[in-house]
């Protein structure tokens, strides 16, 4: 799975800043955060990837924050 530049600059522009993460083990899953855990427009995301990603939401409830919410990035090929 290969991002542009000018695609991670056009997620930028539409939802703000970002983290690039893997989830480690296991999968080793590739993830986008937004700002702090924020959610977002996962099918905006999607649109903005095109069909060679795959985004899934996912999210988890942590008791001091509240649901944090990430995006991971899968190849289509693999999916």
């Amino acid at each position: 799975m290969r991002i542009s530049i000018e695609t991670l600059k056009q997620i930028e522009s539409e939802f703000g800043e970002f983290d690039i993460s893997q989830v480690l083990g296991g999968t080793n899953d590739v993830y986008l955060r937004f700002g702090y855990w924020d959610s977002i427009d996962a099918q905006k995301l999607q649109d903005i990837l095109g069909p060679s990603v795959v985004v899934e939401a996912d999210d988890f409830y942590d008791d001091d924050c509240g649901t944090k919410y990430m995006y991971r990035l899968i190849d289509s090929i693999l999916k």
